[in-house]
């Protein structure tokens, strides 16, 4: 795999860790619909403009869009309810193990396999994803992980995959680098925003004038980094045909979090976790080098 989408892949996931340790400390439950509204106001019109002066990204992509709009949607709804009902440490890392292997498989069915080193190294991120949950290995039961929460693990993997393997078909047929990845990211983000407003309503989550009252500040600094992180992937997308490997890359931001989980927060079962992710880490360099 090129070492530049590498390196893309990697800066992205250190940029998505982070704003996910920023937001740890918050209790804002609509925080997603504030990063939306963000994104939509302060980008849609730019991205418009770049239509007229820059390398056109909707006519290649107007059919593909609105369907990764509405995945990612139902993954910031599947994220907010599962993490209502679930605890962190088992919803984010099994929700972001699924994928990795599922969309593995869809690369096969596309007719782009990842090379044995590559599947090695998808197993070993998906072995290191399903082990930072646990606090012992004596812990290994069926009930650890076959609970009330893993509808909301299916919902949000299920979505992960949807709009990982759309926006990877739709930005293998654009170039132009960052600049139409920007754009369609700005659309996409536009289009999440109405999907998930639409489901708000249908869940019968009024959004009222202290859900938009409370303070920006973070909202604003949060889009900024989900922005920039997602970008670099679409960018990413548009280097390698092998999404399968951009998922299990993503994975380090866990690896990241975890560390910083053990070290600084003093979470349970350090020792376990920061070997979970060093197998994490063992996937990615396999992969890095397939």
């Amino acid at each position: 795999m090129p070492f530049f989408v590498v390196g893309l892949v990697l800066l992205s996931a250190v940029t998505h860790a982070s704003w996910n340790l920023l937001a740890r400390q918050r209790s804002a439950s609509d925080i997603f619909l504030r990063i939306l509204l963000v994104i939509t106001s302060g980008g849609l019109p730019l991205a418009l403009l770049g239509e007229f002066v820059a390398q056109p990204v909707l006519p290649s992509a107007w059919m593909i869009l609105p369907v990764s709009g509405v995945f990612q949607a139902i993954y910031f709804w599947g994220v907010t309810r599962g993490y209502r009902v679930g605890d962190f440490t088992i919803v984010y890392p099994l929700s972001r193990a699924l994928p990795v292997l599922l969309i593995a498989f869809v690369d096969l069915a596309r007719g782009h396999p990842p090379a044995p080193l590559g599947w090695l190294g998808i197993i070993f991120v998906t072995v290191g994803c399903v082990m930072i949950p646990l606090e012992s290995l004596r812990g290994v039961t069926w009930a650890r992980y076959w609970n009330r929460t893993i509808l909301w693990v299916i919902v949000i993997a299920s979505s992960i995959v949807g709009y990982t393997i759309c926006d990877s078909l739709a930005n293998q047929n654009l170039q132009g680098g960052a600049s139409t990845a920007l754009r369609y990211n700005i659309y996409e983000s536009s289009l999440s925003l109405v999907g998930y407003v639409l489901i708000l309503k249908w869940a019968s989550r009024r959004i009222t004038a202290t859900d938009l009252s409370q303070s920006w500040r973070f909202p604003v600094v949060a889009a900024l980094m989900v922005f920039g992180s997602y970008s670099l992937i679409l960018w990413a997308y548009q280097l390698t045909p092998y999404a399968s490997y951009v998922s299990a890359i993503r994975q380090v931001s866990i690896v990241i979090g975890a560390i910083v989980g053990a070290l600084l927060f003093r979470e349970p079962a350090p020792v376990l976790r920061i070997v979970a992710a060093v197998i994490i880490l063992m996937g990615v360099v396999c992969i890095a080098l397939a």
